[in-house]
């Protein structure tokens, strides 16, 4: 039993280890009272004319404050609605996406581009030489304490994005894996 046991958590730590969203940052105020806390709401952003501007990006985004409420949900936090009828939330979520493009390189050997300088002087200094491009997608959440507005955790998670876009599962999981580190109650 407790070889099956054993299997069953070395399996779970390679597949988390193996995790294709990386944290990149996660700082939260130590000070701030985490169990009090029990409503969120999300920052209105309707004014906000996203640069991307597309449909496309309004759902993603959309699909990520759903698993952002999801999470939160799951402990413990009640949402507020967004007419604010019920009262100030505890908590205010905002949420950012930045999408950047990168380029892969790859350090030149010995053999493939030797300087030539002079009467039998050679010269060979690696360079880096690009060989594809990338699209790499990082989603920052901010909540802040919405009764002393003060932000309370800043965290992002970052991952490389596939050709044809994001998909809800996707997003499910670098969410997920951003509340790992979430400091409030029942984490």
């Amino acid at each position: 039993m407790k070889t099956i046991q054993g299997f069953i958590m070395l399996l779970l730590v390679g597949v988390t280890a193996c995790s294709p969203y990386r944290i990149v940052r996660n700082e939260r105020d130590s000070a701030a009272p985490w169990t009090s806390y029990r409503t969120f709401a999300f920052v209105d952003t309707s004014r906000v004319d996203p640069a991307p501007g597309t449909i496309e990006f309004r759902s993603t985004m959309e699909q990520v404050k759903r698993a952002v409420a999801t999470e939160l949900t799951k402990r413990g936090y009640r949402p507020v609605s967004d007419d604010r009828s019920t009262g100030q939330p505890d908590l205010l979520v905002n949420i950012g996406a930045v999408v950047n493009e990168k380029t892969q390189t790859r350090p030149t050997t010995i053999y493939e581009a030797p300087r030539y300088i002079g009467q039998y002087r050679y010269h060979w200094q690696s360079q880096d030489v690009p060989v594809g491009t990338y699209r790499e997608g990082t989603l920052s959440l901010h909540i802040v304490d919405a009764r002393k507005e003060s932000l309370i955790w800043d965290a992002a998670v970052s991952s490389i994005l596939g050709k044809k876009g994001v998909t809800s599962e996707q997003i499910n999981d670098a969410v997920s894996k951003v509340f790992t580190k979430f400091p409030g109650i029942n984490s």
